[in-house]
């Protein structure tokens, strides 16, 4: 993303409509990911709150796809 920013700064008068189009893409991919992970961790935290923690007092983790998410 600040790669991008950099890019719009840069960007001259022809380039620049090409740039924020690319930059708006970006901005709605990043929001995605974002609340995918929100998501996730809404609910390490429903399992923390209604499983509890475990006897070593460590928070659960869930794995989700590639990554493995905990609070």
């Amino acid at each position: 993303m600040f790669a991008q920013l950099d890019r719009l700064a840069k960007a001259d008068k022809d380039s620049l409509e090409s740039e924020v189009k690319r930059a708006q893409v970006i901005s709605q991919v990043s929001e995605q990911i974002v609340d995918a992970h929100k998501t996730q961790l809404e609910a390490v935290k429903l399992v923390a709150q209604y499983k509890g923690l475990n006897p070593n007092q460590e928070t659960p983790q869930i794995a989700v796809g590639d990554m493995n998410v905990s609070v």
